[in-house]
């Protein structure tokens, strides 16, 4: 997404831009393999290593950036969320073929996020603890701990229960939000920290290889994503705690290691500018490929032709949606109340 050239803005963070870049890529990537995985065991691990980690990467360097404003998230991520709700909304009836009445009705389909749309929607609760969260991190270093501490208790205890409006996923993320801000400042200095953070990535790539190792030579084949994604609190379908006590460690592990590796990259950061329309825009599409029967017909030709169909589409999405027109276009909508429109004039993408 563009950025604004004021003053009063602090400089962007080359390395949050280049977390947030490769998180993009992982999330459009698992989204448009989804409706393959058992087609081939490399293809169900290449999904389960992705979903692993890439909303854990999203959110600490969305948490990283993250400052309090009322204003901001009434007049851009309340406006935001509920504009692209209500495209939504049009897209289902008219390119689905969904029959809104049979799901609630249009009021409770434009309040409950669609598919991916959860992010936008947890953003704006993650934001009302910022306040809090900003003390901790003034206050040094026990007790930045014991608040990453309690977002991670209330993450393991969101479990517990099985909550309605998909509000269960603002819980379970929620401890990788509140990390990227408590620890904003040591993710930048992680940049600078030498050989350790080559060991780091090292044990993190070798704990993939297990992984994958693990899918591709399972019998029978494997192919069940990171059940962190479920809605269903624990007392459905064998899903623990510890299972969430897990995901929390090995997307930590994970963030990190990818800060200290990928911090640099200017692709990637300028990838991270764009992220707003290519998040909001790359699921419409998939669904829609799919209803058209696109992603069938592909399948139905083999491996081949599935890996072509994948290696065409996922860089069209990026082009589309990172193209000039479009990312003006999603700019002026996010923007159309939070910012004047004097501001909107200087920006530079």
């Amino acid at each position: 997404m563009s950025t604004l050239a004021t003053k009063t803005m602090e400089p962007r963070r080359n390395d949050l831009d280049a977390m947030k870049g490769l998180g993009i890529l992982c999330v459009v990537t698992g989204h448009f393999i989804e409706y393959y995985r058992g087609a081939a065991p490399w293809l169900n691990a290449l999904f389960t290593c992705i979903y692993l980690f890439h909303m854990a990467l999203f959110c600490t360097a969305s948490g990283a950036v993250a400052r309090f404003s009322l204003k901001k998230l009434i007049t851009q991520q309340l406006w935001l969320y509920l504009v692209s709700q209500a495209g939504m909304l049009l897209f289902r009836v008219i390119a689905l073929k969904e029959d809104l009445a049979r799901e609630g009705g249009v009021l409770l389909n434009l309040i409950t996020p669609w598919r991916h749309m959860w992010y936008l929607y947890a953003l704006m609760f993650w934001m009302l603890t910022v306040p809090l969260l900003g003390m901790a991190r003034q206050r040094g270093g026990g007790v930045r701990l014991a608040a990453f501490a309690v977002s991670v208790a209330v993450g393991l205890a969101g479990g517990l229960v099985d909550w309605p409006l998909s509000l269960g996923r603002v819980f379970s993320f929620f401890p990788f939000y509140a990390f990227g801000f408590l620890y904003s400042q040591a993710l930048e200095d992680w940049q600078h920290s030498g050989l350790r953070r080559f060991v780091l990535a090292a044990v993190a790539g070798l704990f993939y290889v297990f992984v994958a190792l693990k899918i591709v030579t399972a019998a029978p084949m494997a192919y069940e994503g990171a059940r962190i994604f479920e809605e269903n609190s624990y007392a459905v379908g064998g899903y623990t705690m510890a299972d969430r006590a897990g995901f929390y460690l090995v997307g930590i592990a994970t963030t990190v290691a990818l800060a200290g590796l990928v911090g640099g990259s200017r692709a990637l950061a300028n990838l991270g500018r764009r992220t707003l329309p290519v998040y909001i825009l790359h699921m419409p599409i998939y669904a829609l490929l799919v209803q058209l029967g696109c992603y069938e017909a592909s399948g139905s030709r083999g491996l081949g032709a599935i890996c072509a169909w994948l290696c065409l589409m996922i860089p069209a999405v990026f082009a589309l949606c990172t193209s000039r027109p479009v990312c003006l276009v999603m700019d002026g909508i996010a923007n159309f109340w939070y910012k004047k429109k004097s501001d909107l004039l200087t920006k530079k993408t």
